[in-house]
């Protein structure tokens, strides 16, 4: 005990003398090569850290960073999965996540906190001087836990202090000297017209010896313009579209915006919805980043933004547009493009048409609407910018219990949850198994709430889109993959069973071997639960039991007696 102490007394000496950075040990004990990198675009949020790629397989040994101790352990179905953070000396934090398994004293105090739970998931906040590790320890073993998509090391290295992620190839040399790619150009009329049209427009690009340029077209502009530009980047020895590092716009030689990927919060990073162009991603499945801000956005990565971003055009010559595009090797891919600006009053100016809209919504205010069946309330600064809100009640499907309600357009990005109350005739019988679902254009329901409001069935939704309600009283599934009644379990090391939902979705489970909880590892992905047998597991008769429950309290109950 005293030298577990000396040695913490020690450590923490060290937090106030190291001012500069470690020489930090690879995470992984083979050559770096990413399939991500830090700040790329992902699905309402910037990547927080690099991908390391794990040869292809899960348990490849998962070293620590640098002298530290494990500040948090975490243990989640879905995100990160199994994710392990170490404190440093240096002011800096190091996150492993989607681990297949942590090294033994830690899985072991993992696995008693679950058990004392009662849960799967958890998070931990270890003593300081519970789990003191030395650079180049095994911490754990790379996986697919959670949400990952394939076998890899998710890794981060954030400021301690702020939580902010920083990127981790300031501290790393991975090998790269291709430069980035540029996709495609876009321009948008804020206000004003492009090729003599009031709308936006994307246009092709191709390649010279060293740069992109527009194919075989000067756009003609005039008024008010913003610029955004779909690119990716690509590492030695390895396939995939990565993010780029940093993203320069120049207008006739001045510097208009400058993206950079350095550093962030992750209280901002869902701001990556203004960011990008999200209904190009919505409808196209295609990235931009938009080189101009909208009103309600608030990220921290742009190092310069004049005006806003937005160029306006009011002479009749040429100017230059160039975008140079980096990676973090600074390697670097230049556009470069004229547009004529004209002054020339075109015949359809005044006399643009608008769609018509329910109701004009303010992205700094609250915003209410209620029609006869359906009521949405929305706070301050759920948008991004001001929007004429467009709602439309649909004809009833197959299976929905009143109308379908159009609420807005999905294309449409939402910062902030906000809630939809819908009303129906539902029989007195299903009152408490109907809920709130998002219909997709393939008909597929997804489950959104279930709480009743003055006699209207309400829901906190965070993208607009159609809503509608529907019934779900129908019990989860559960198979038993190697084990039924009378079985015999002699050389087996596991009981697995598959799990699934195809309504409201599983809420939760709880598994039991002779009345006591057991542990069963959950892969969603998979739909797999897993217990791993002890291997002092008592002979003679036993009985398991699983129970799983929706998110409507339906239930179903798995039972088999087997033998040892």
């Amino acid at each position: 005990m005293f030298s577990r102490f000396f040695i913490f007394f020690g450590f923490l000496a060290t937090l106030t003398l190291s001012a500069f950075p470690q020489d930090y040990h690879p995470p992984v004990g083979f050559k770096i090569l990413l399939s991500g990198t830090f700040g790329e675009l992902r699905g309402n949020h910037f990547h927080a850290g690099i991908d390391i790629k794990t040869e292809g397989v899960e348990g490849q040994k998962v070293y620590s960073i640098a002298d530290g101790y494990v500040s948090r352990i975490k243990v989640s179905t879905w995100g990160y999965g199994k994710a392990l953070y170490i404190t440093h000396p240096d002011g800096k934090t190091s996150v492993y996540a989607h681990l297949q398994k942590f090294s033994e004293s830690i899985n072991n105090y993992v696995v008693e906190n679950q058990y004392k739970k009662e849960n799967f998931e958890i998070q931990l906040f270890p003593p300081k001087d519970k789990f003191i590790v030395k650079r180049g320890e095994v911490i754990g073993f790379s996986g697919n836990t959670g949400s990952s998509a394939g076998a890899h090391l998710h890794f981060e290295i954030r400021n301690t202090k702020t939580e902010h992620p920083i990127n981790p190839l300031q501290f790393f040399d991975v090998a790269d000297n291709i430069k980035p790619t540029i996709s495609k150009i876009k321009l948008y009329a804020i206000d004003g017209s492009i090729d003599r049209e009031f709308q936006d427009k994307s246009y092709i690009l191709k390649k010279d010896e060293n740069q992109y340029t527009i194919k075989d077209e000067v756009p003609i502009v005039k008024g008010k313009i913003a610029f955004s530009i779909s690119t990716f980047d690509k590492l030695n020895n390895a396939y995939n579209k990565n993010g780029v590092y940093a993203i320069k716009l120049f207008i006739d030689s001045n510097l208009i915006y400058h993206f950079q990927m350095d550093e962030f919060s992750f209280a901002e990073s869902r701001y990556i919805n203004a960011h990008i162009d999200y209904k190009e991603k919505s409808l196209n499945k295609s990235k931009f980043h938009r080189c101009y801000r909208l009103a309600n956005n608030k990220l921290s990565v742009y190092q310069k933004m004049l005006k806003q971003g937005i160029v306006e055009f009011t002479d009749d010559t040429t100017h230059l547009v160039q975008f140079e595009v980096l990676d973090f090797a600074q390697n670097k891919s230049i556009l470069s493009f004229k547009v004529k600006s004209t002054t020339e009053q075109m015949e359809n100016e005044n006399s643009m048409t608008f769609s018509p809209f329910s109701q004009h919504f303010s992205y700094m205010k609250p915003n209410l609407f209620k029609d006869k069946d359906f009521h949405l309330h929305m706070g301050n600064f759920a948008l991004y910018e001001d929007l004429n809100f467009e709602y439309d009640q649909l004809d009833t499907i197959e299976g929905t219990y009143g109308a379908v309600h159009q609420c807005h357009f999905d294309y449409v990005p939402v910062h902030k949850s906000f809630v939809i109350s819908l009303k129906a005739e539902i029989p007195k019988q299903l009152k408490e198994k109907v809920y709130v679902a998002k219909v997709d254009e393939k008909g597929n329901f997804s489950y959104m709430g279930n709480i009743w409001r003055n006699n209207m069935l309400s829901a906190k939704v965070i993208r607009f889109g159609n809503f509608c309600i529907i019934a779900d009283t129908i019990n989860p599934i559960i198979k038993g993959v190697n084990i039924y009644p009378g079985k015999k379990i002699n050389t087996q090391t596991s009981i697995k069973c598959t799990i699934e939902d195809k309504e409201s979705g599983i809420d939760n489970f709880r598994s039991e071997i002779d009345g006591k909880w057991i542990l069963m590892e959950y892969d969603y992905k998979r739909k797999l639960l897993t217990f791993d047998i002890p291997k002092d597991f008592k002979t003679g008769k036993h009985t398991f039991k699983l129970t799983v429950s929706d998110k409507l309290k339906n239930k179903k109950n798995y039972t088999a007696e087997f033998f040892r």
